[in-house]
This record gives C-alpha cells, structure tokens and sequence, in this order.
C-alpha cells in the first residue's frame, strides 16, 4: 500500500496526466478510424515519448492502447464498419441496434462494459500479476491448439441457429489463413506466382471489405434514398437509456467476459479479437434468447465490449513480470521501458518498486479519465447516425479505399477489399454469418502452428493434446459444445434456449 501511495504521487502531475488525455483522444480518434491501427498509433507516438519522464511517457502510450482498443465499437455500432478488428464483434449487435433507432443505447453499454472490463483489467495486474504470469507459463503450443480449437466451435453458435453454415464460414477463414509464407519453414504457398500474395491476405483488407464494402453494396441495394436514422438524438430520450432491466441481463455477461478477457491477455499471442468473439460465442451459447444474438441483442455488445477491453492492462502481465510481450502493442511499448532503463522481468519489481506501483496507478487513472473523455464526446459521435445513405455509401466506400492503401500502402489489397465485399454480401444475402469466416482467419495461424510444434514436442504422437490437464480441458468443452449444439439444432430448438 506504501507503493501504491507513492506511485500515485508520481503521476498525479499535471504532465502525466495530460499525457493520459492526451493518448485517450488520439487512440479513440485512431480506433474510430477503418484502416488505421492503434500499433500503428503507439509506434509513431512512441519516438514522443523518449524526452518524457518515464511515467509521462507511457501514459500517453497507455491511453492510445486503451482509447483504441474502445474506438473501434464507434464506427462499428454507427455504421456497421469496425475500426478495429475485435470491434467486428461489437458491430454484429451494435450495428443492428443502431438500425432500430437506438444508436445511443448501444454507445453507452458500449463504453460502461469497457470500463468495466479496463477496469477489472487494472485490479487484476495489480493483485494478480505474479500469479497470473506463472499460470501463463503453463500455456504451451498443445494450450493454445486446443484453446483454439474450443474458440472454432463457438463459430457453430454463432451461427444464428444453423451451424453447418457457421462451420462453412469458420472453414473457409481457416483455409484464408493458409495464403501466404509457411510459419514455420518460411515457404511460399498458395501464392499463385503473386508477389503480393506473399504476405498473405491482409487482414484490414478482408475486415473492411466483409464489413463496410458489404454493408455499402447492401445499402445500394436498399436504396440510397433512405436514411440510417431519421431526426435528432438525444442521449436522455428512451429509446437511448439503458434500463434497469437491461443492466441486470447485462451485468452478469460483464463480470464474466472481463474474467476471460484478463486471462486472454495474459497468455501472449492471443489477444483482444480472440477475447471478443470467445466471450461473443460463449455469452450467445449460455442465453435463454440466442436467437436475439445478431438481432440487436444488447447483452452482445457487453460481452464483445468487455472482454475485448478487459485485455489491455493483463497484456501487461507477462511483460512486467517474465519480460514477454503479450501482444504487438507491449511489443513496441518494451522500447519505451528500455529507453527510460527499466528492464521488464523480475527483478524490475525488486529494483523499481516504485516505478511499478506508478504504472500500475497510472493504469487505473487512465480508466478513469478514458470514461469521462469518452462520455463526454458521445454526443458529437451520435449525431453521425442522421446521414442519409446517399452520403453515407461514398463516405463508407471512401473511407475503406483510404483506410486499407493507409494501413497497407498497396493498390493490390484494395481489390483484395473489394473482393472480400463481394463475397461478404453475397454471404449475408444466402444466410451464412460473416463472424465465423473472421474467427477461423484470425485463428487459423494460432492453431496451425500450436498443432504442429505440439507435434515435434511429442514426436509425432497426439496424446500430447490429452495428457496435459489445461489443453484437455479444451478439447472437453469445445466437444461439449458440438454436442450440445448440435442435438439443440437437431430437435428443432434454438441454440442456447
């Protein structure tokens, strides 16, 4: 408690704390923004830091990581064109809640569940961080195979009510994952003679185009005369409240993504986008009303919003503690910790206990500050749901072309967008979810190459995968779930009713 007192007088200085702010608007900006990427943010912002106290320094950069990581719900629940790749989860039910009039409703559980997810993000590095990071050891390629292989089960639930197709979908973003460089041995495959291709699909370039490209042919198709949402909004109407009814559903779908979203982050490699679609697929599974899921279900964006946020301060477990980034972002922010002299590790918290409890301080003031920075703008971002779809398909087009040759600086993953719009559209008009296909990319890479170094770990032998208690304990869920699923399809009821 010493600690924590004089961390807190550490960052409670008016150049830290504006460095939070600071951060915040630039990542919620950043997020917002398809195409552009908060490691994207974080690597420009982070040469800034390097004339900066140690602590000043990293506030910005936490405040970036944070403020993106919710900005991406923005243009998702607005107009269905997810700024960042978890948000796609967040803009399955946003969206279609913004459809129905009540874009506000949806920007404010959008927001709280986040907070609260930062928020039991925060406690747990604080009280957790040690503990946390000796389990994370524990999580070996046979984990992570399995892990994965749980997570592409969940694409049957996703599936609003048919799980072949959901399977389909989930399939087919696995055999996506496969362009490109061989992971392991470096070889080309797939690639067709493309040196483009070499790289594989560009993952901004297949979000935009099954998302916005989708979304805008879909909008030609309804006719461009009519409108998103007619008339002004008010935050304090009641179509945008939250109601007493919908926090106590909601709640329960918080506390529990935020608990998965911390242990996601605090496995490296994993990350907010797995976190948000796991929890989207469980919290759809555990309903009373799945067939609401997809239809506006506001217990959805809780569960995308919280376990996506939930990841940002555990990413910070096995960095502080075992010296590992846990994801992309941590990655570029160790330059920062090394600039300033503090070596990540374990004798970090020996030699700067201090520094650490300033850090974890400034995480939680970061929390605090993201919530009233994000409440207080969300009447400007609300007001974007009055454009007429004569404005808003060029804008939607425009904004997709610029994002993706930002993000990629290649003609080549435009067409690449283009392409995936196409196929997106045509996915949403014959009945097959579009949410799989991106968790079987996303995950493709995860799986493929935990199977096969869990292989040379085990010589050839699968019994790897059950020998070891936390990879079997995936298997048994992810084969519960098949099961449950399925015989609840076969006899005609609703998944999860």
């Amino acid at each position: 408690m010493e600690l924590l007192l004089a961390g807190f007088e550490q960052v409670a200085n008016p150049m830290a704390l504006a460095m939070i702010a600071v951060g915040l608007v630039i990542g919620i900006v950043v997020g917002a923004i398809p195409g552009l990427n908060v490691p994207l943010a974080v690597a420009i912002a982070l040469p800034i830091t390097f004339n900066l106290s140690p602590i000043a320094g990293l506030a910005m950069l936490v405040g970036i990581y944070k403020g993106g990581t919710y900005g991406g719900s923005l243009s998702a629940v607005l107009i269905n064109v997810p700024g960042t790749p978890a948000a796609a989860a967040t803009a399955l039910d946003g969206a279609e809640l913004t459809r129905q009039g009540k874009a506000g409703k949806a920007l404010k559980m959008s927001l709280y569940a986040s907070i609260i997810g930062e928020f039991v993000s925060d406690i747990a590095l604080i009280a957790f961080a040690v503990p946390m990071a000796l389990f994370a050891l524990k999580i070996g390629p046979p984990e992570i195979f399995s892990l994965g292989i749980f997570a592409l089960t969940l694409v049957g639930v996703l599936a609003q009510g048919n799980m072949v197709k959901g399977l389909i979908a989930g399939a087919l973003g696995l055999f996506f994952s496969t362009f490109g460089v061989d992971p392991l041995t470096g070889d080309f495959r797939l690639t067709f003679g493309v040196r483009e291709m070499a790289g594989g699909w560009a993952f901004i370039a297949l979000v935009i185009g099954v998302f916005a490209v989708a979304e805008a042919l879909s909008i030609l198709e309804r006719g461009l005369g009519r409108r998103v949402q007619a008339g002004n909004v008010r935050l304090s109407d009641p179509d945008h409240s939250l109601t007493r009814d919908e926090w106590r559903r909601c709640l329960p779908v918080i506390g529990r993504s935020s608990a998965i979203g911390v242990f996601i982050g605090a496995v490296p490699g994993l990350g907010a986008a797995v976190s948000a679609y796991l929890n989207y697929g469980i919290t759809r599974n555990m309903s009373r009303h799945p067939e609401r899921f997809g239809k506006g279900a506001i217990e959805g964006v809780a569960a995308a919003e919280s376990g996506n946020n939930a990841v940002t301060s555990a990413t910070f477990v096995p960095l502080l503690t075992l010296g590992v980034p846990g994801d992309v972002i941590t990655a570029i922010m160790l330059g920062a910790f090394i600039v300033h002299g503090m070596i990540p590790g374990p004798a970090l918290f020996e030699q700067q206990g201090e520094f650490v409890a300033a850090f974890f301080m400034m995480m939680l003031l970061a929390t605090f500050f993201h919530l009233l920075i994000a409440r207080a703008g969300m009447a400007a971002f609300i007001q974007t749901t009055r454009v007429s779809n004569s404005v808003l398909f060029p804008i939607v087009i425009l904004l997709s072309v610029t994002g993706v040759f930002v993000s990629t600086n290649s003609f080549f993953d435009i067409y690449v967008m283009l392409g995936f719009g196409v196929l997106g559209y045509l996915m949403n008009k014959f009945g097959f979810p579009v949410a799989p296909l991106l968790i079987g990319f996303i995950l493709g890479p995860l799986v493929e190459v935990g199977l096969r170094q869990a292989m040379i770990l085990s010589r050839g032998s699968l019994d790897i995968f059950v020998t070891r208690p936390i990879s079997a304990a995936f298997l048994l869920m992810a084969l519960v779930t098949v099961i449950v699923v399925g015989w609840r399809e076969y006899r005609g009821r609703p998944t999860g009713a």
